[in-house]
């Protein structure tokens, strides 16, 4: 019987450019690898060429991950893990299975007796709570608040409330042409001595991370985040 394949768990980046942030054995491990499962093709082929796997593209297999329906095609696509084949799981933005895609696809992995390696790499969450000075030893990430506009307040004062309890960091993420009406609850509809981070375009020239009470922020001049990937993060101290 032969020993089950490894799944590689592939970070990529969380801006446009260079891709420095990827330690060498990181990206050794990617190049070992000629079969991934994807977001998207087209970008996972992107980043492959960049950085320079020594395979033709043509020579490998890209599968893409079904948006938005039942992964009915996950045991066959995993499938050589069980013939002792290597799989390279890629994320779209940042790292597999934290705010993206790959959490069901690891536990199928696990249950075939494959061995999981996450790989070194970038995480736009992280980062931002690393940076942003708010507490690291306790902290909750929330994905996205509600996509109704009316109901953003309602969810960020939910999130306050928590905070107000627990002491610690509470982050979520929205959909970047959202960012706006993310910052307008914020003023409306937090408490003044609220601490809150904004950190956008993370790892990009133009990158802000900044956190200040609610009270600094309505004084504050915030630059345009409009369409910048971002990262929010509230705590009461």
């Amino acid at each position: 019987m032969n020993k089950a394949g490894i799944l590689y768990l592939i970070p990529s980046g969380i801006s446009e450019g260079p891709l420095p942030y990827l330690p060498e054995h990181t990206l050794e491990c990617i190049r070992s690898l000629d079969i991934f499962i994807c977001e998207r093709a087209k970008t996972a082929r992107r980043f492959i060429k960049q950085i320079n796997h020594p395979k033709p593209i043509s020579e490998l297999v890209f599968v893409e991950i079904p948006k938005k329906r039942e992964y009915i095609y996950l045991d066959e696509d995993l499938a050589p893990l069980s013939k002792g084949q290597n799989i390279g799981l890629l994320s779209e933005a940042g790292s597999p299975g934290i705010a993206d895609p790959g959490a069901e696809i690891c536990l199928r992995a696990h249950q075939m007796k494959a061995e999981i390696v996450p790989l070194i790499g970038p995480s736009s969450i992280l980062l931002a709570l690393m940076a942003s000075g708010l507490n690291g030893q306790q902290f909750t990430f929330h994905g996205y608040l509600s996509p109704k506009k009316e109901l953003i307040g309602r969810d960020l004062k939910r999130l306050e409330h928590q905070s107000c309890k627990d002491k610690g960091a509470h982050i979520f993420i929205e959909t970047p042409y959202r960012n706006g009406q993310i910052l307008d609850a914020m003023k409306n509809h937090l408490s003044n001595s609220t601490l809150f981070c904004i950190a956008a375009g993370i790892h990009s020239p133009e990158a802000f991370i900044r956190t200040m009470s609610v009270a600094d922020w309505k004084k504050e001049r915030i630059p345009n985040i409009h369409k910048v990937p971002a990262v929010f993060i509230l705590q009461v101290i």
